[in-house]
């Protein structure tokens, strides 16, 4: 169980992570790429949990400073897992239950993934994966010699050259293995969206209920966060704030969600998605106070308002915005509808555009 903690440790941040990250990934894949996959936002996901398990095994089990534990000679003998594996042979053991020999294997299965995800994404060939594996296995080795770059007056990790030599094998092979599924010179995250789907244009539901999702992600994230930081502020102090700490989270998130719709009309998902939002009623402050209830607001204020039906109401208002924006023409939601808005594809900024093929001459050009 020791040997899958970190791993487990790993696996939970880069989800918390990956959440806490959606909206700015919604924002950068619209503005160089035009639109996002669920195949690429998986693999982005998938690397980054890869990269934060390379780094929990490299901290991971550490010990806490008052530990008495025994400072570890760096290894510079790059034969000496393959010694130490002929040596556990001779002793009698099984190669299955051989610990050197499964210590050698797992550094060469760490970094699989990064070899992989550096192909499918990147269509980074062999030299490129191996290169960028030995850097990581540097950077990974180095840590641990230095004690966490001087948080521990020693390295209580060893530091080994071997490591390094396993550690790029198995980005090497990961990027082979990549071969299997990709085809040379494609890749998951190659395409970029057609110059049409960029432009000004009508909006589709897909992308309003995408838009949606990512306020929606904003808003509980950062209500969590605030509480958590102002919860564990109190603690230290040796205070209790609790519902303070709740009501304070609930009010910076809220403040964030309306801010920018006062100003442009169009809210934080909306903008990460490219999404214009253009006149309304007059005034149209009032205009865009009523946008703001009839989307997201309206379910923030159902659930903190209503006392007893809080939760039916904001799940009944989230039901029909949901059918409004799959069942009009227009795929506006339901707030900018009542304002008297209208949404539009916004374009890529310019200079953030994929580069384009050239035409080819035709003949006799």
């Amino acid at each position: 169980m020791h040997r899958l903690g970190p791993g487990i440790v790993a696996v939970i941040v880069g989800l918390v992570l990956s959440v806490a990250l959606f909206v700015p990934f919604l924002a950068a894949s619209f503005r160089v790429r035009g639109r996002v996959t669920f195949a690429r936002t998986l693999l982005w996901i998938a690397l980054l949990i890869a990269f934060l398990a390379l780094w929990s095994y490299t901290i991971f089990p550490a010990p806490l400073p008052t530990d008495d534990y025994r400072c570890t000679t760096p290894n510079l003998d790059i034969l000496y897992d393959l010694k130490d594996i002929i040596r556990i042979q001779e002793a009698g053991s099984s190669l299955i239950a051989n610990a050197a020999l499964q210590v050698a294997l797992l550094n060469v299965l760490f970094f699989l993934p990064i070899g992989f995800l550096l192909r499918v994404m990147f269509g980074w060939g062999v030299v490129r994966a191996m290169l960028a594996g030995f850097a990581l296995s540097l950077a990974v080795e180095v840590t641990q010699l230095t004690g966490l770059w001087g948080i521990y007056p020693c390295s209580y990790r060893l530091f080994s050259v071997a490591d390094l030599l396993h550690n790029t094998l198995g980005a090497v092979l990961g990027s082979l293995l990549a071969l299997l599924i990709v085809r040379r010179g494609s890749r998951v995250s190659a395409s970029a969206a057609p110059a049409s789907d960029r432009a000004s244009g009508p909006v589709t539901a897909g992308r309003r209920m995408l838009a949606a999702c990512a306020d929606l992600v904003l808003y509980v994230t950062v209500a969590i966060g605030v509480g958590a930081v102002v919860g564990v502020l109190a603690l230290s102090m040796g205070r209790q704030t609790d519902p303070w700490e709740t009501a304070l989270g609930i009010v910076v998130s809220s403040a964030l969600y309306l801010a920018p719709i006062l100003v442009t009309g169009a809210t934080w998902g909306e903008r990460a998605v490219l999404i214009r939002v253009e006149g309304g009623w007059r005034p149209m402050l009032v205009a865009r106070l009523v946008r703001a209830v009839g989307g997201l607001g309206g379910v923030i204020i159902a659930l903190n308002v209503i006392p007893e039906f809080g939760g039916w109401v904001a799940l009944g208002l989230i039901g029909v915005q949901i059918i409004f924006v799959w069942l009009t023409p227009t795929t506006r939601s339901l707030g900018a509808a009542l304002a008297g808005m209208r949404v539009r594809v916004s374009p890529t900024p310019r200079g953030l555009e994929p580069p384009q093929a050239a035409p080819s001459a035709t003949r006799g050009a």
